[in-house]
């Protein structure tokens, strides 16, 4: 992609300090090829040819120069597995190795000189998978038995960490899709985060899932080229497809098969996405060049009609189509939607469902932190148990490991919040409702026995709050509200207590209604009803709910979610608190002591 003018003095700094590095390690490599035996040299060559790639790709990364990154990133890998001793710097590497070389000064200047390293894509995809390609080979020998057999050991933890962490961001950014859709940065970053997973499946011959993530990367690049959606929300389909790498990962992991379920439904269903205007159609379908659109436009707009001539009428006008040729490519696109649709109307019986992911938070689901903090905290602990954790030489040793313990805590609260909106957005898709969902103050929560002791109660208090609060599109608009219901969570620490409330603009509830269910089971008497406060009449009947109460206590525990709350916070030794007013929305606050 184009480097953004401000970041061009960088850009001149990085490709002029990049060739420096080159030229000081070239003569090195080159010796080595003429004498492969020299070992005096091979140190300088695998640590300043390592220094070199882990600059390129850095100061790449930032530049956001994509094409680049491949090969570096590659060859950094392959220097770094040499260093530790892990692989030999073999004649096909040093071979790679100056070919890696090659590459570099000659593509650095025309970088510089394009501001892009567009026209470097062919050569460096070629050379990145040349590069892999015999990491792969090189380590066929050393493969684990069962689980991901066709990655090479020394890979297959980087493999993984890296796909899962992708395909996490992937999620996160679709389940935000309304608001990222209109920064067209964050749809760029987006875009190059599936191209990564693209690579990291080519590399092993994942077909399925390198097509799927191409498809998802191609109809990105379309968008952010104008196209435009035919559906309201393509954020379904886009998680439907992460949600299908992902189950296909874990059935690869699991038994080595990365065939993917309604592979073709899924591709059919985001080729219907886009409708690309007539124009686009025409010349893509080699009938016209883009001049001749410019041209028919420039006929439209300067039309003095009342009604403009649609674009495929006035090529047929000029002579430059036939009505036929637009009618076809009309007839093209029309079915292409209609073959997305059918698909994604088959994928929601055979694939992952929208809405399977709600019972996550109940799971004790896995989280991953980063590998280096977590084998350091190990690190520390087996010191100190050794030693024995007693004076003050031991403090600096205590107070990393709890820093490290807290930053570990940050990313398990990071990913907690992450799937909370993933359940809000799946249990709105189910509803068909449009939620804007708020998080707030969750550093209040920065414990793990604080998010396993919520993780359920709020699993129910969230789907609620969008099943039987919030109102559908239609409903919210007919009483003057906007399209999305916003769903708003709060957790903050109050003295002895943590509070979490979960509250929703919709629908309220109806007080008269729970006035009288409290009076039919003989909770009040029915002239002692009066002084109650709305409050105090949903505590009541909430802690006196039992399970044969049905029918009309939906209305009060919207679908029995607020029981299940309530049964959770009885053994947690917590209290609950409920607000509602009809039409403006409800509140529930979780209240539970903070063992500190």
């Amino acid at each position: 992609m184009n480097v953004a003018a401000e970041n061009f003095k960088i850009l001149e700094e990085f490709v002029h300090e990049s060739l420096e590095m080159v030229q000081r390690v070239a003569p090195f490599v080159r010796a080595l090829i003429q004498e492969p035996d020299r070992e005096d040299i091979l140190p300088e060559v695998t640590k300043n040819g390592f220094r070199l790639f882990h600059s390129i790709k850095g100061s790449a990364g930032f530049l956001q120069l994509d094409h680049l990154i491949g090969p570096a990133e590659a060859m950094e890998y392959l220097l770094d597995r040499v260093r530790s001793g892990v692989l030999s710097l073999t004649a096909q590497s040093v071979s790679l190795l100056a070919e890696a070389i090659r590459f570099m000064e000659q593509g650095l200047p025309l970088v510089l000189v394009e501001k892009s390293d567009d026209k470097l894509a062919a050569s460096a995809g070629a050379l990145t998978a040349a590069i892999l390609r015999s990491l792969y080979e090189g380590g066929k020998d050393s493969c684990l038995e069962g689980a991901v057999s066709l990655v090479p050991a020394e890979m297959r933890e980087p493999f993984l960490w890296e796909t899962d962490n992708l395909l996490v961001t992937a999620e996160q950014e679709f389940v935000l899709w309304d608001f990222i859709a209109v920064d067209h940065q964050r749809v760029k970053d987006l875009s190059r985060t599936l191209h990564r997973l693209q690579q990291n499946f080519a590399l092993f011959e994942l077909t399925d899932m390198e097509r799927l993530c191409r498809a998802l990367e191609s109809t990105l690049t379309r968008y952010l080229q104008g196209e435009f959606f035919q559906t309201e929300y393509p954020e379904r389909i886009f998680l439907r497809t992460i949600d299908a790498v992902r189950s296909t990962m874990n059935q690869f992991i699991e038994a080595e098969d990365p065939t993917v379920t309604g592979l073709e439904h899924h591709l059919d269903a985001l080729q219907g996405l886009m409708r690309q205007p007539i124009g686009t159609l025409l010349v893509e379908a080699g009938l016209v060049d883009p001049q001749t659109i410019q041209e028919a436009l420039e006929v439209q707009r300067s039309s003095q009609e009342t009604m403009p001539r649609r674009l495929g009428e006035v090529l047929v006008e000029m002579g430059q189509v036939t009505q036929e040729q637009v009618h076809h490519v009309l007839h093209e696109q029309h079915s292409k939607r209609m073959r997305g649709e059918q698909a994604e109307s088959m994928l929601a019986d055979i694939g992952p469902s929208a809405g399977q992911s709600t019972s996550a938070l109940a799971d004790n689901h896995k989280v991953r932190i980063d590998g280096q903090k977590f084998a350091r905290m190990v690190e520390l602990i087996e010191h100190l148990s050794v030693e024995g954790a007693s004076g003050k030489d031991f403090l600096p040793q205590l107070r990393e490991l709890q820093g490290l313990a807290h930053a570990c805590n940050r990313e398990v609260l990071s990913s907690f919040t992450d799937r909370m909106k993933r359940v809000v957005h799946d249990v709105a898709v189910q509803s068909n409702k449009k939620v804007h969902f708020v998080i707030e103050g969750m550093d209040a929560l920065l414990n793990q026995r604080d998010m396993a002791l919520l993780a359920d109660p709020l699993l129910h208090l969230l789907r609620n709050g969008v099943e039987h609060g919030l109102e559908t599109t239609e409903q919210r608009m007919q009483v003057g509200k906007r399209k999305s219901g916003r769903l708003t969570l709060l957790a903050l620490r109050q003295g002895d207590e943590i509070w979490v409330s979960v509250e929703d603009d919709g629908r309220g509830i109806d007080m008269h209604k729970i006035a009288a269910l409290a009076v039919e089971q003989k909770l009040i008497p029915p002239e002692q009803v009066a002084p109650y406060s709305s409050r105090e009449l949903m505590e009541r009947l909430f802690q006196s709910r039992t399970s044969t109460v049905e029918g009309v206590w939906e209305e009060a525990e919207r679908s029995s979610g607020l029981a299940v709350v309530g049964k959770s916070l009885q053994h947690l030794q917590g209290a609950i608190e409920m607000w509602s007013h009809p039409g403006k929305g409800t509140r529930v606050t979780l209240k539970l002591p903070w063992k500190h």
